[in-house]
């Protein structure tokens, strides 16, 4: 009588759970399970019963999973399963549903089985979701107020860029020997090669996607990034820089340097609310194994260190534990969205690198950022990038709609070594391609004409002969759709303005690829 009691109340502890049970032997064949089973995935018990387990797990899950069974069989103990990765299983109705999967062993006379307990989170994967977007749209909503805040210095930036624009091309026309006309233009190339920087810094700094990384200085983006905080910061608080002349290059993207400093800079002006010593330090680190141990993510060998120091109010260590989290704040409500030294340690884990933060009550804060430095020198990488690569004879179609810049890119590219026919009207270097299709080795278009866009063009060429490199040239701001870029044949997409190693560079990388299955940009 007691042994029948007892199977009664484990029945009644088996129905009553709140997550699914069920339960298989060796061969994975399922010998019992609960109501909370058969509602989450909507067969009846009589269906279920005597069913292979694997009945249960969607088809791109399923090939693998015998060899889950039977190394768990081989090592039966408690644990959970999928832990790293995502598991989900297979209603009647074909859908999927994401779940949890606890396993506990159970030995019988009869041999082993295994109970499994399986929880629906569903609701939980939703609400991950949503706070996923919702700090996303937190972080868009912080980058587009940056931009405002900074507007001010940009404008300035900017007039002084295009200030020295029209001043050179002023002096160009007024030259009396042509060594002091080129001297001006390479000051000229250098302003305009500053603005386009500072346009695409803006652009990247406001969108969505993240930033292509390249050799760069860190130096010169902290210094730049260093004088908007001079702007925006009130007077009572004392920005010094220093930027030792020997801090490696780094790979990254100047735009996330940047957005860097001014996070940690606009905390530590926090910190200050009367005023005080901000210290913005650049400089090379060799990293041994000593400070490895201690620092996780770190390897050893050389860094480019940025430290931020200030003179605050400091942090105790509950604030100090809590910085890193998304939302977490001390500011008042709607002074912050918690999310700036979030933004820094993602930016951070994109760069590879690793933030370190010491801080203590009323005696400031100090905010490390190390970057793993790259060998070779910035000298050598500005060699390579005047080093133009050549052309081979290659014939270019080159179509743009502005006479001025069509002749000054037909004259760059046969100084390349390209032989060139160029057009500027886009319907008929169509027609030319048509009559020819052969006859081209590469199309180069604009993208913003008249009666037959950049694109629309390209996909009459890709129609007309599937497989010839075209390459788009954009000064467009909005961000072009890849799969719209790579629908209309285009293997490279290139931001204006380019100089002729730019220029030079794109072309040899896809007519030496040869695939046109990608469209990068360049």
């Amino acid at each position: 009588m007691r042994d029948e009691s007892t199977e009664l109340r484990l029945r009644a502890a088996v129905e009553s759970a709140p997550s699914g049970l069920l339960m298989t032997d060796a061969r994975g064949n399922i010998v019992l399970v609960n109501r909370e089973l058969e509602r989450l995935f909507g067969f009846s018990r009589e269906e279920l019963l005597g069913r292979s387990v694997e009945s249960l797990v969607p088809e791109r899950f399923r090939r693998g999973h015998g060899g889950f069974r039977s190394g768990f069989m081989a090592d039966p103990r408690m644990r959970a399963m999928g832990a790293g990765r995502d598991l989900y299983g297979l209603r009647k109705d074909g859908t999927e549903v994401p779940v949890e999967i606890g396993l506990t062993p159970v030995a019988t006379a009869e041999g082993m089985f295994v109970l499994a307990s399986i929880v629906d989170i569903t609701a939980r994967k939703r609400a991950e979701d949503e706070r996923r977007r919702l700090e996303d749209d937190l972080r868009q909503a912080q980058k587009l107020e940056a931009v405002g805040t900074l507007a001010g210095g940009i404008a300035h930036d900017f007039n002084n860029i295009l200030f020295g624009i029209v001043g050179y091309a002023e002096l160009i026309g007024k030259a009396a020997n042509p060594a002091e006309a080129r001297a001006d233009l390479e000051e000229l190339l250098k302003a305009a090669a500053r603005g386009k920087q500072l346009v695409e810094r803006i652009m990247v700094f406001s969108r969505r996607q993240p930033s292509e990384r390249r050799p760069i200085e860190i130096g010169p983006a902290v210094s730049e990034a260093a004088k908007l905080l001079r702007a925006t910061l009130p007077p009572s608080i004392d920005i010094r820089v220093s930027v030792h002349p020997e801090a490696p290059r780094v790979m990254g993207d100047a735009t996330s340097i940047h957005q860097v400093l001014m996070n940690l800079g606009t905390n530590a002006a926090h910190a200050m609310p009367r005023g005080g010593v901000l210290e913005i330090l650049v400089e090379p680190r060799y990293v041994r194994d000593s400070v490895v141990r201690s620092h996780p993510g770190l390897h050893e060998g050389p860094y480019a260190v940025l430290v931020v120091r200030d003179s605050g109010v400091g942090m105790d260590a509950a604030v100090r534990s809590r910085v890193f989290e998304p939302f977490f704040t001390t500011k008042p409500t709607g002074a912050g969205t918690g999310l700036g030294l979030s933004m820094v340690h993602t930016i951070m884990t994109a760069h590879e690198g690793v933030i370190d933060l010491d801080s203590a009550p009323e005696q400031g804060t100090r905010v490390t950022c190390f970057f793993p430095a790259l060998g070779a020198s910035a000298e050598e990488e500005r060699r390579q990038a005047e080093d133009a690569p050549r052309g081979r004879g290659e014939r270019v179609l080159l179509v743009d709609d502005e006479p001025t810049l069509a002749s000054m890119n037909k004259r760059r590219l046969e100084s390349l070594g390209y032989v060139v026919t160029s057009d500027t009207e886009p319907e008929r270097a169509l027609e030319t391609f048509r009559s020819g299709p052969g006859e081209f080795d590469v199309v180069i278009t604009d993208y913003l004409m008249p009666r037959l866009a950049g694109l629309d063009l390209a996909r009459e060429v890709h129609n007309l002969r599937p497989g010839v490199p075209i390459v788009l040239l954009t000064g467009y701001m909005e961000e072009l759709p890849e799969e719209t870029i790579r629908a209309a044949g285009v293997r490279r997409l290139v931001n204006k303005p380019v100089t002729t190693a730019e220029l030079g560079a794109a072309l040899r990388a896809i007519l030496d690829a040869g695939d046109p299955a990608a469209a990068p940009r360049g």
